[in-house]
């Protein structure tokens, strides 16, 4: 299957030797009965950029697809008025889909055919392409109605037959804005899943390590108040005898002592919890990236 709207605009070369070039594909052309693609209208440049030229019609059956451009077959029946007589297309009554407008049953209007999607090796249309405007194919799509859907042709329209529902767009940015943000929720959903779930079990292991460390913590502050609050209801008791000056120093020396080995203990209780809240970070940015 494929599309009018592969040509539009696309080289047309010929000759004997297939390279010399005729001109740009414009418009396709369809029998009136069965609405089968006859061939193209190619739009020949003007000459030496002043005169008009006419345009000129390509059987389909006399075209080769090379690549990205057409290809006519170097035969004096492949063009205008000789290939019409011999494909017995009445050129008078040849239509142009590109642009007409479709009706549904009740007469509402469903839209222009902007492309049409046909079977290259017969002709035989399949189906319509139609938008509502440039703008809103580019949103939202456009609908693709079977040809077989259609009844008949009259004053340049072609109905839906009765029953026949008209199909919803697709092919647009808000469609496939839509299916993306559909993936995207679904990856963020599952990731926040994850990443929560990792958060729990670390926050519960954390919960439990931070609460011994308190208590650890805690333990050894109780420690160093009661000592020095020992030390110092000792020092009061001896304030009102005399001293000299070494025992003063001594007193103070176990002080500082006393402190230091406190510190130094609550420093060992920390420096055990940092792996712990290193391997909290590490598996919550894992869990976070999916």
């Amino acid at each position: 299957m494929r599309s009018t709207a592969e040509f539009n605009g696309v080289r047309v070369l010929g000759g004997k030797q297939g390279t010399r070039r005729i001109g740009k594909v414009l418009r396709a052309v369809f029998f009136p009965d069965d609405f089968r693609l006859a061939g193209y209208i190619v739009k020949r440049p003007d000459f030496l950029f002043m005169f008009k030229r006419s345009d000129r019609f390509l059987a389909l059956d006399r075209l080769k697809v090379d690549e990205k451009r057409i290809v006519a077959v170097d035969q004096k029946d492949s063009w205008d008025e000789k290939a019409c007589q011999r494909i017995g297309l009445d050129w008078e009554n040849a239509l142009i889909l590109q642009g007409m407008t479709v009706v549904d049953s009740t007469g509402e209007k469903v839209g222009t055919i902007d492309a049409v999607e046909y079977d290259p090796a017969t002709g035989a249309t399949l189906n319509l392409l139609i938008i509502t405007s440039l703008g809103a194919k580019a949103l939202v799509g456009q609908r693709r109605v079977p040809l077989s859907d259609i009844s008949r042709y009259q004053d340049m329209q072609l109905f839906m037959r009765k029953g026949t529902q008209v199909p919803s767009t697709e092919g647009g940015l808000a469609t496939v804005a839509g299916k993306q943000a559909a993936v995207v929720g679904s990856v963020v959903r599952n990731t926040t899943a994850s990443a929560n779930a990792a958060v729990g079990d670390l926050v519960e292991k954390a919960g439990d390590g931070a609460e011994k460390l308190g208590y650890q913590t805690g333990r050894a502050i109780g420690n160093v108040k009661r000592r020095v609050a020992s030390q110092s209801s000792a020092d009061e008791a001896e304030s009102t005898k005399e001293v000299d000056g070494s025992e003063i120093e001594q007193q103070e020396s176990n002080s500082r002592g006393l402190v230091e080995s406190s510190a130094n203990a609550l420093g060992k209780q920390l420096g055990k919890s940092k792996g712990m809240f290193k391997a909290f970070s590490d598996s919550y940015k894992k869990a976070s990236k999916g």
